[in-house]
């Protein structure tokens, strides 16, 4: 991966790939991986960006028990379904919300030029960052994940969300976050934002197809600054 540069914030490893000019830099997109990834996992999508963006992949702060990290620890109950850890979670949320508001103090993330990119585990603490702070981001993008909680009983003030591009994709075909989990997603932010939305013919993955829509719709959020 060229042009990347690995940086210690607040003593996490983040991967940096500056823009194609520092002095016009149209956006920042961050990447936040999925359970058991790292950091480097989703570093590979920089090359079909826009070069006049900034991309940041941030890792998580949790090891899951076959290598890797995490953003909060996952438990299989009785019944076969999952349980996610969200007090776990919500301090990843809030250790990603000091990263990015250090790395805003120090200058390299202009304010408002955040657009937020999760998969997976790495769309839940997205959600829950744009639920708890929607005025730090300037689009959102969720890629094969699922609500917090939080977020399906969520009841607060949605005004705050009504400036906010969403993008959420999810695959049909997906048996680790089945697209019931994305069709609840699309129900939350419908109503509330400018949501985009797609389901594509793929398991857990990020498709060809879905990286277009993705192509088009930044290009879409940049074009309206």
């Amino acid at each position: 991966m060229n042009n990347i540069e690995q940086l210690d914030i607040k003593g996490r490893s983040v991967l940096h790939r500056p823009a194609r000019d520092l002095k016009k830099v149209r956006a920042t997109l961050v990447l936040l991986h999925g359970y058991g990834a790292d950091e480097y996992d989703l570093m590979g999508l920089a090359s079909y960006f826009n070069p006049d963006i900034q991309v940041l992949s941030i890792r998580g702060s949790g090891l899951t028990p076959y290598g890797g990290a995490s953003w909060f620890d996952i438990d299989m109950l009785s019944d076969g379904t999952l349980r996610f850890n969200i007090d776990q979670a919500k301090v990843s949320t809030q250790g990603v919300i000091e990263i990015l508001s250090h790395m805003q103090l120090d200058g390299i993330i202009p304010e408002k030029q955040i657009i937020l990119a999760g998969f997976s585990q790495g769309a839940t603490i997205s959600n829950l960052i744009s639920l708890q702070k929607p005025e730090l981001l300037q689009a959102l993008l969720i890629m094969s994940g699922r609500l917090p909680d939080d977020m399906v009983e969520f009841s607060g003030d949605t005004s705050r969300f009504n400036h906010l591009p969403v993008f959420a994709g999810h695959g049909t075909h997906d048996n680790v976050i089945p697209i019931e989990f994305g069709r609840q997603i699309v129900s939350f932010w419908d109503p509330i934002a400018d949501l985009e939305h797609h389901e594509y013919a793929m398991g857990h993955e990020i498709s060809q197809p879905e990286l277009e829509h993705i192509q088009a719709w930044l290009e879409h959020v940049l074009s309206k600054k």
